[in-house]
């Protein structure tokens, strides 16, 4: 996603400064309806995790591509509706038995403080990611909603009684994919969804071709599941978890 690699850039040439907080959520509201019937990614026997494996997993990587490791969790996992009814047994209801709402605080071995919140409760949205960043220096803000601009803020900008310069700055970041990623669909264009998969399978394909190291390999995956298996301690314990496990 050009956006987030633009962030990243960002953030390592120190436009942010020291890092204080973030705020990482993806929502979904697929769960929102109780009389929504039973189906497969809310039972464990099926998904092993609900909401923390489905979508916190996701912003869990995020946060550690742009603000590396992690140094300690705590999270807390919840289940609002316990039994749904079975699709074609009327009268018959089956237990849910993962969250529905997954949040976890954290803090960062940089020393940023900030919260991953990954929901299929949360009303009124479709297929959302929101990203807040804080330093000392600057800030972004991100909406997948609105996926072809980064908005950013920096403190050095001239600041006047009635405004000046400052405020958040939309950054064009459209379909900015380095080369040659950067021929079909151009650059200019307003990018969606499908992009940044296709964007993966081509940058999969081409460390193979090439025999380079992604960004994102099998450390990376194993990474994120440490935290997730940490929050699935600190859950069941009511207590901060530290890492590496």
């Amino acid at each position: 996603q050009p956006a987030m690699m633009r962030a990243k850039k960002l953030i390592e040439e120190g436009l942010l400064g020291r890092i204080y907080s973030a705020r990482i959520v993806y929502l979904h509201s697929g769960n929102s309806d109780p009389n929504r019937p039973l189906y497969w990614k809310i039972q464990k026997k099926f998904c092993g995790g609900g909401s923390l494996y489905d979508l916190a997993s996701h912003v869990v990587d995020l946060t550690r591509f742009l603000l590396g490791d992690f140094k300690k969790i705590f999270s807390r996992l919840e289940i609002f509706t316990k039994k749904r009814p079975i699709a074609g047994k009327p009268g018959q209801f089956g237990e849910v038995d993962v969250d529905d709402l997954a949040l976890i605080m954290f803090e960062s071995a940089n020393g940023c403080i900030g919260t991953i919140e990954g929901s299929k409760v949360a009303t009124g949205v479709n297929d959302e990611y929101r990203i807040e960043i804080h330093g000392e220096k600057g800030a972004i803000k991100f909406n997948s909603m609105q996926p072809n601009f980064l908005e950013v803020y920096d403190t050095r900008d001239a600041g006047e009684p009635i405004g000046g310069r400052r405020g958040f700055t939309a950054i064009e970041t459209v379909q900015r994919y380095p080369k040659p990623a950067t021929q079909f669909p151009g650059p200019k264009f307003s990018i969606g969804w499908m992009r940044y998969h296709s964007g993966n399978a081509f940058d999969f394909i081409k460390n193979i071709a090439e025999d380079t190291k992604p960004v994102t390999d099998m450390h990376s995956g194993y990474k994120v599941q440490e935290v997730l298996e940490a929050a699935m301690i600190s859950n069941s314990e009511g207590r901060w978890v530290d890492l590496p496990l």
